[in-house]
């Protein structure tokens, strides 16, 4: 009896040290006799912070911005959110207008939160934001969000003491890299954001072309969804106008007709473009420095940017790959400029087009100024019986000679790449006056692409030590009109990249995501 007893009494005593202190409840937030500081101590403790859905790292990082400020109470009074904590409130709800998503800034999981709990997790989320605008929050690579981490505890409180001068919008603007077109990005996004409805509806307009009964009004119904028109308007010509206006916004030609892309472009929500707006912005931030002096070829907005010490030297339009011949990302270096090049046909090409185009007869070879050989003896292209090669076995190497009406013009850019793409000329002018321009086998065909090659001399140089060869050395070479390859002194750096939406000092431009490779991003990116 007397070891039961003993066992009875050690149980109890354990029990009894084990026990943690219960939660301070409504009431003790409510008594107008305990300090507004002691408050903030309860809700700051270990225990209570876990409670709230903070993890260690967070409940440590907000014990030391409150201890670094004498655990004084920023965004509340002693019974509510006072004025500075709710215009931060409406801030961070709002986070997508700086390009993260909602979902980054749900560090609690407890709903109606009191106003001292609010407190806490105001600070908490200003941190969160403040480091996803900095550092980023999207692994691109693996397609995943990173874990929420917080600026330093100093950071923020310098960046709060701004203040006095700027609104809570304008401090969370200010952060990110002092890249140009991070800027200009950021803050025209900022300016649709706030004069724009966040619509979430998707639409299903079909070109006007195989739904000539419905296309038009279901457009002006995504019209007036998307802030364009007012639902009163009725007249087709002021319909018209709107969609036009979109057009423009949205890296289409404003011809007010409901095309393809028109159609397209209509459909996605407005929140999926300024996600898509945001993903813009990651990309960028989390980009390595550009060099001094570069090429950058956006895929989505069809242009090449010619860079010499952050000044825009050359800016171009150009024609990318087909959908099911995409253009890939790459980076690389243009080692050399090609005049007159000789095109060697990828193997896939040969397959598709030139073995069905040969047994139509040999002499197609001779109309399209081609060669073929085996090994590196040529063949006769009338010695072969082409009707017998099997499909997708096409036996020989072809090769494109010299001349105007080469696929690949009069100039090629050369850089090493696994996917045999280049930036070149071409015979097909007329593409480049039409709006999505994605036509090539991947290549990159580019405008006016002897103006570039002029440029691209004049700066090529090391150690002030020129090229030999100038833009007047190109022309001369462009009148003798045979094959010549200029190496260029200082290789110049090319990141051929795929950013959908893009932004200047005029105007910001949502292009069409036209491999659909923001798609997977978008997807975790979504509340």
């Amino acid at each position: 009896m007397r070891y039961i007893l003993l066992i009875f009494l050690a149980a109890t005593f354990l029990t009894s040290c084990s026990t943690k202190e219960p939660l301070p409840t409504i009431d003790f937030f409510e008594n107008d006799t305990i300090p507004l500081k002691t408050k903030l101590k309860k809700v700051l403790e270990d225990d209570y912070l876990a409670s709230l859905g903070f993890n260690n790292e967070e409940a440590k990082w907000l014990q030391e911005v409150y201890a670094n400020n004498n655990f004084k109470a920023k965004w509340v009074n002693d019974s509510m959110l006072n004025n500075s904590g709710i215009e931060l409130k409406k801030t961070l709800a709002n986070s997508i207008w700086f390009g993260i998503p909602q979902k980054r800034l749900q560090l609690s999981k407890k709903k109606n939160l009191l106003w001292i709990e609010e407190e806490v997790l105001l600070t908490a989320q200003s941190g969160a934001i403040m480091h996803d605008l900095n550092y980023g929050f999207i692994d691109l690579e693996k397609k995943k969000l990173l874990p929420t981490k917080m600026v330093r505890a100093g950071y923020l409180d310098s960046c709060f003491a701004e203040k006095g001068s700027l609104t809570y919008d304008q401090i969370f603007l200010k952060r990110g890299p002092a890249d140009t077109n991070y800027r200009f990005l950021a803050t025209k996004l900022y300016n649709y954001c706030s004069k724009t409805k966040m619509d979430t509806s998707h639409f299903d307009i079909e070109p006007i072309k195989k739904d000539s009964l419905h296309a038009f009004e279901k457009t002006r119904k995504a019209l007036v969804s998307k802030g364009f028109i007012d639902d009163k308007t009725k007249d087709s010509l002021a319909i018209v106008e709107g969609l036009k206006t979109f057009q423009v916004l949205n890296g289409l030609k404003p011809d007010g007709k409901i095309g393809k892309y028109t159609s397209i472009s209509l459909n996605e929500s407005t929140v999926d473009k300024v996600l898509r707006a945001g993903l813009a912005l990651e990309k960028i931030r989390t980009h390595a420095k550009y060099p001094e002096k570069y090429i950058r070829i956006n895929i989505p907005e069809y242009k090449l940017r010619y860079f010499v010490n952050d000044s825009l030297k050359r800016e171009h339009n150009v024609v990318v790959g087909k959908t099911e011949n995409q253009t890939p990302e790459l980076t690389s270096k243009v080692h050399a400029i090609v005049v007159y090049p000789y095109w060697t046909v990828p193997q896939s090409i040969c397959n598709k087009e030139i073995l069905p185009a040969a047994r139509g007869g040999a002499g197609y070879f001779a109309r399209n100024n081609y060669k073929i050989y085996r090994g590196d003896k040529e063949v006769d292209p009338y010695s072969v019986n082409w009707k017998r090669i099997p499909e997708n076995s096409f036996p020989y190497k072809v090769v494109q000679q010299p001349g105007p009406r080469n696929s690949l013009g009069i100039i090629k850019f050369e850089f090493h790449n696994s996917h045999s793409v280049y930036v070149h000329d071409t015979p097909s002018k007329s593409l480049f006056g039409t709006d999505v321009r994605s036509y090539s086998h991947g290549c990159m065909r580019c405008k006016d692409p002897v103006d570039l090659g002029k440029t691209v001399l004049d700066y090529d140089s090391i150690r002030r030590k020129r090229n030999d060869l100038t833009s007047d050395s190109l022309d001369s070479l462009l009148t003798v009109a045979k094959n010549y390859t200029i190496k260029l002194k200082d290789p110049v750096p090319i990141f051929v990249e795929y950013q959908t939406v893009f932004a200047d000092r005029e105007v910001l431009i949502f292009y069409l995501d036209i491999y659909k490779r923001d798609e997977d991003y978008l997807k975790i990116m979504r509340d």
